[in-house]
Order: C-alpha cells, then sequence, then structure tokens
C-alpha cells in the first residue's frame, strides 16, 4: 500500500466515525424544529463546562461538554423538566456549573460586587483628582512673602534678556 492509499484509507475512516458519531445522537439535538431543541439549548446556554477552560457549555467542544451534553439529553428523552435537570447538575458538580449563580445568600456578592468597585473606584478617582488637579484654593498674590515686596529691576532684566539673544541670534 502507497502513501496515497494510506491517507485515502485515513480519510473514509474519520469520515466513517464522524457519520457514526453524528447518526449515534437523538436527531432532535440538531434539529431546531423539533419541540426539544428549544429546552436542550436552554439547558445548555445554562451550564458551564466542568473542566476549567471557564467556557459555557454552549461554546465548548471538548469531550466533558460532549458528555455533558449527552446526559442533557438522557434526562430530555425521559422527560424530566428543565429545573430538575439544573438541580442534577447542581448535585453533581455543584454551583459552580451554573452560568448565573442564584441571586440569594452569598452568591448575592457575585451580583453586587462589580458595580460596588466600579463605584468606589470613580469616587476614589474623583477624590485624587479634586485633591491633585482641581485645587480649588485662590492663590492669594498679595501674600506677606519676601518676594512680593522686593523690588524687581526690570530694566536688568532686558538688559540681561538682550545680551542672551545676542548670543543666540
Amino acid at each position: 500500500m502507497n502513501l496515497i492509499g494510506i491517507n485515502r484509507f485515513k480519510s473514509k475512516l474519520i469520515l466513517l466515525v464522524l457519520v457514526l458519531f453524528i447518526s449515534a445522537g437523538p436527531t432532535w439535538a440538531f434539529d431546531p424544529t423539533h419541540p426539544d431543541y428549544q429546552l436542550y439549548k436552554e439547558i445548555e446556554n445554562s451550564l458551564m463546562c466542568t473542566d476549567g477552560c471557564g467556557m459555557t457549555l454552549i461554546a465548548c467542544d471538548n469531550t466533558t461538554a460532549i458528555e455533558m451534553r449527552e446526559k442533557i439529553r438522557q434526562f430530555i428523552n425521559e422527560g424530566i423538566p428543565k429545573e430538575d435537570i439544573l438541580q442534577s447538575f447542581v448535585a453533581i458538580y455543584g454551583l459552580e456549573v451554573l452560568t448565573f449563580p442564584p441571586k440569594k445568600g452569598f452568591n448575592i456578592t457575585a451580583w453586587v460586587t462589580p458595580f460596588v468597585a466600579l463605584l468606589a473606584g470613580g469616587l476614589t478617582i474623583y477624590l485624587a483628582l479634586d485633591k491633585w488637579v482641581f485645587n480649588h484654593e485662590e492663590y492669594d498674590l498679595d501674600q506677606d512673602d519676601e518676594v512680593s515686596h522686593q523690588e524687581i529691576d526690570l530694566e536688568d532684566y532686558v538688559q540681561i534678556l538682550e545680551k542672551e539673544q545676542k548670543k543666540y541670534l
């Protein structure tokens, strides 16, 4: 068998495996007109992949995500409602499996903390700018400084300026 024959054989084998893989699952998982398809997509969008990639299940294509999708299909085929399916995944993987944690208990911090941090950061920046840049003190030029009471001879400065200009012109 030559190299071209081996490549053709590999291509046919890969195509056969793909066809078997696609046909093995329920066809409604790929059919948007099926009544369970919308439920499947809602559940898939409500879960995170649990292999540590940090992606939602709907966007992840690794083996863990494929296994989780297969469990979802099995649960839907058994007629289990959406909330029970989600609760079974929470029982297995914990609350981290949910895309959006419930807004109660300690999880409320996940919803509130970003807004509090933004407000605190904005307030800190405003106060720093107010202190450093927007200095509201008016400078009083009539202060009792030595500089303000010294007599400045303008003629001396004009002569020095003219001398410096002659050097460079």
